[in-house]
């Protein structure tokens, strides 16, 4: 995060509208804050400067970072739902100014006051899991240029999926994994945490998914695989162009698989199992959850092994198995 941070000119200017407007000066210090920590955070997630922030800005990224508030800051929902009008206000005051034409921000759906179930759209049956783990192994729907590419992506595809069916990561944590966060000799990834660089957590993984991710660091061609023990990615971005991975002459490493380049890759993996358009990251957590609390792992297992600073997080899915339906119970766990 920027040692110093100074608004933006856009910023200042909405803050001062407010003022004009006759706002409290308590609440226009409160905005000024909530600001200043929603551009920190970006400007740091994404290495822009706040005017690219705000201006490429998508609704994914907003996804991200109202997640990181409720799962990493167990902000409460009333908090989230400032923040995000906050954003919205501004991104309306930016259009109004001429700064930009449109902003995600606008139509942005602040979460309910209430906490409410999960809807079955929400998470994935067993045999659905099981449909796109078989889906990404396989060659079904893929166009003759992508099958020339297939070879090097499907290992890469199916360990990513393993990390948010099998071990829950989000998708900030399965982006921002370094080879230094991969332990082969021990069978176990290290998850660093944003909020806090000092707190990490370690995962033991299963030697089959071990050996997933052994293969596909394997298959990165020598001249572009990340050095092991270093802080360079795992997860490389692919050239399809070249059918190769991403080399980054900038910073002299591997390009990184971004968050919205494993967005795109769900999607497409989703779309070719045949599942629920829509089905995110956040979609395989909750399916993870789910079983697990089927399973019977306790709430403060759970809450440990996601990192999570608070049981509240978890609210919406003990909520959710309380109104599962037996037939329902039974899609998640056969």
């Amino acid at each position: 995060m920027p040692e110093l941070y100074t608004h933006p000119e856009f910023v200042i200017d909405f803050l001062d509208s407010l003022r004009e407007k006759g706002r409290a000066s308590s609440t226009i210090k409160r905005y000024s804050y909530d600001l200043e920590d929603f551009f920190k955070w970006m400007m740091n997630d994404h290495n822009k400067d706040a005017e690219t922030v705000w201006s490429t800005l998508t609704h994914e990224q907003l996804d991200t970072f109202f997640l990181y508030l409720m799962e990493k800051r167990a902000y409460k929902v009333r908090t989230i739902r400032r923040i995000i009008s906050v954003t919205k206000q501004l991104a309306k005051h930016t259009i109004m100014s001429g700064f930009i034409s449109r902003h995600p921000a606008t139509v942005y759906d602040a979460p309910k006051l209430m906490v409410t179930p999960l809807t079955r759209e929400e998470w994935l049956s067993n045999k659905e899991v099981e449909r796109l783990l078989q889906s990404v192994q396989s060659e079904d729907g893929l166009t003759e240029n992508q099958l020339l590419a297939r070879p090097m992506l499907t290992k890469r595809n199916d360990w990513i999926f393993s990390l948010f069916l099998i071990y829950g990561l989000t998708l900030q944590e399965v982006s921002r994994m370094t080879m230094f966060d991969i332990l082969f000799a021990q069978n176990q990834v290290r998850i660093q945490s944003h909020s806090d660089s000092a707190k990490t957590r370690v995962i033991d993984l299963r030697e089959e998914d071990k050996l997933k991710a052994y293969a596909y660091y394997e298959m990165i061609p020598e001249p572009v695989r990340p050095r092991q023990h270093s802080k360079e990615p795992f997860h490389i971005a692919f050239d399809f162009q070249r059918k190769t991975f991403h080399w980054s002459y900038e910073q002299d490493h591997p390009k990184a698989l971004t968050e919205i380049a494993i967005q795109k890759m769900i999607r497409n993996e989703i779309q070719r199992a045949g599942l629920r358009k829509g089905t995110s990251a956040q979609h395989l957590r909750h399916t993870f959850i789910l079983q697990q609390l089927c399973q019977g792992a306790s709430v403060e297992e759970l809450q440990n092994h996601l990192g999570f600073s608070s049981a509240l997080s978890l609210d919406r899915c003990l909520l959710t198995l309380d109104h599962l339906t037996e037939e329902e119970r039974l899609l998640l766990s056969t």
